[in-house]
């Protein structure tokens, strides 16, 4: 079972860099504050109103009646319309904190070198960036409308006392260090509760997150009894977490209470022997004892201000830390105007951390502009990481990579990237139209978008869809086929129309006529486009100008299919064993 966490940043500094997104809209919070002032200056006339009707009111023709319920109503209706205006007011903070909140938390994460997704989970992304920063928004929000709603007629009414007696006032705030104390041991335990219940909810969030991309795994492994063992012992450590904290957190209210009715008990006995003493009239003593009560009601309020409080910067230590990520290193400065598509890479050496062996070790390599050039060789020989390498996504230990003669590192990232256009293997789609995943991020052409799926062979599967171009594709084109998703991913390179494309397994789901109309396609784009074409399928690649064969991170043979099939060496070998197959 996970343990508390213990490494945490103090809760006071998550406090500051939340106030930065706060700051922008400070006019919100001040306007808030005024209104709840306005509220709090109607309290203390509550018992003053008391001590006149108790004072004055039974002496007859002191003043008329009927003022009475019109003062009353008054009050209450002034007190009603200021709480309203803060409320509302606070609401408009909140929401433009929240949109900004999230807009940089996405921004860390579009931003976020490329190793981080690695470990990152998607469903902890979705939590941190979608749903903790309302959380934690809308709880500082409601503590501080308890604070401005209860502090300030406290403080409102603190004052009144001190003038009606400031002996009996002053005693009872003797009961205020010890509260104190108690508040913060209780805080330091919801602290340490909260963090770990933060902890395992994230841990239950990766959990359904999985299940839910995996689900074809699970049911062919017949393992959905192992699935619910591991959902429910997670799902029990966040069940443990909260009830701990929500324990730590109900210790608050009690003691404070037990706390305060023990001075409230001495002043109220205190006041009646003064009262005796003194002689003074009922109504002064009723708006004294009216007056500590209400006192008491609001200190009680402001008593539970440390749970919401406490629980927001909790959540908000694990959402900000996506802010601590680091960036992608792009110290480029050029952007390249025209693009020939000219690659080469010298001496280059690859290290992943942790790997016992490099993944490209001092490899020289050279794609030739509006040839094609093919990739082959067993997993792990190095295919992808030339790839990573090519798009930035990685960067040498050793040697470098030039782009039409210019070191990639010196490009910025976006023009770098805008040269090519990549379809893997390992498909990704947008829960959007079959139109906007072809035109990602580019203005919508309605040419460009039937050459494009002319071309991957789906023109005529689009038209049979109900709405056409506009018909959505699911969450990652879960409506489609696999032969269709990948069609789809490769009409999306054409639409690109970039100088450079990599085409890593890029037919590997297609039919042998599908296939066939793709590769036709491309072909017509020979000696146009630099393509990098890696597969296994060595039929796709035999029309490529120069073949490479790679092995362990370097360079084993290269030449055309018929130049390495006399060869007689590697790759003569691996087309034996196709055909064989």
């Amino acid at each position: 079972m996970s343990q508390p966490p213990t490494d945490r940043e103090p809760l006071s500094a998550t406090a500051r860099r939340l106030a930065v997104y706060l700051k922008p809209h400070g006019r919100g919070v001040v306007l808030t504050i005024l209104a709840y002032i306005g509220a709090a200056c109607t309290e203390p006339l509550i018992p003053q109103l008391l001590k006149t009707v108790l004072g004055e009111g039974f002496k007859a023709n002191s003043f008329s009646v009927w003022w009475v319920p019109v003062v009353l109503i008054g009050l209450f209706a002034a007190r009603g319309l200021f709480s309203f205006l803060g409320q509302y007011l606070l609401n408009w903070t909140v929401s433009r904190t929240v949109f900004d909140l999230r807009a940089a938390l996405l921004n860390a994460l579009l931003k976020a070198d490329a190793r981080i997704y690695t470990s990152l989970q998607p469903g902890t992304a979705v939590t941190k960036v979608v749903n903790d920063p309302q959380q934690i928004v809308a709880q500082l929000g409601g503590a501080l409308i308890t604070l401005l709603r209860d502090g300030l007629p406290a403080l409102a009414m603190l004052g009144y006392l001190l003038w009606l007696n400031w002996q009996l006032t002053l005693l009872s705030m003797i009961t205020t260090p010890v509260m104190a104390v108690v508040v913060k041991r209780v805080n330091a335990r919801v602290r340490r509760m909260g963090s770990w219940a933060y902890d395992a909810q994230l841990r239950l969030v990766n959990k359904v997150d999985d299940l839910t991309r995996a689900w074809r795994v699970v049911r062919s492994f017949d393992a959905a009894d192992h699935e619910r063992e591991q959902f429910a012992a997670r799902a029990r450590e966040v069940q443990r977490a909260t009830l701990k904290t929500a324990a730590a957190n109900a210790l608050t209210q009690p003691v404070s209470q037990l706390i305060a009715s023990i001075g409230l008990s001495v002043i109220l006995s205190l006041a009646l022997l003064q009262a005796r003493q003194n002689q003074s009239g009922v109504g002064e003593f009723a708006a004294f004892i009216a007056a500590l009560l209400l006192l008491t009601s609001r200190l009680r309020h402001l008593s539970e201000l440390a749970q919401p409080i406490t629980n927001a910067l909790i959540t908000a230590q694990g959402s900000l830390s996506l802010l601590d990520i680091p960036a992608e290193n792009d110290r480029g400065s050029r952007a390249l105007a025209e693009c020939r598509g000219e690659i080469a890479l010298q001496a280059v050496t690859l290290r992943y951390p942790g790997a016992e062996q490099p993944a490209l070790a001092a490899l020289d390599l050279r794609f030739a502009a509006g040839q094609t050039t093919a990739l082959v060789g067993a997993s792990g020989s190095g295919k992808s990481s030339i790839v990573n390498l090519l798009l930035g996504f990685a960067e040498p230990d050793e040697g470098q990579v030039l782009l039409d003669g210019a070191p990639i590192n010196e490009l910025t990232r976006a023009s770098l990237r805008r040269q090519f256009a990549v379809v893997s293997q390992d498909i990704v789609l947008f829960d959007a139209s079959v139109a906007d995943n072809i035109a990602y991020a580019q203005p919508r052409d309605a040419a460009r978008l039937e050459q494009a799926l002319r071309a991957a062979h789906l023109w005529d599967f689009v038209q049979t869809l109900p709405e056409g171009l506009d018909t959505t594709v699911g969450a990652n084109g879960s409506k489609l086929s696999g032969g269709q998703r990948q069609r789809l991913a490769i009409a999306r390179a054409l639409y690109k129309d970039a100088p450079i494309w990599v085409l890593d397994e890029a037919t590997s789901a297609l039919d042998t006529e599908s296939e066939r109309a793709v590769q036709q396609a491309i072909e017509a784009w020979q000696g146009r486009k630099t393509l990098i074409v890696i597969a296994h399928r060595l039929s796709t690649i035999r029309s490529a100008d120069c073949i490479h064969v790679l092995q362990q991170g370097r360079v084993l043979e290269s030449g055309s299919h018929a130049e390495l099939v006399a060869r007689d060496g590697a790759y003569a070998a691996m087309v034996q064993a196709q055909f064989a197959d």
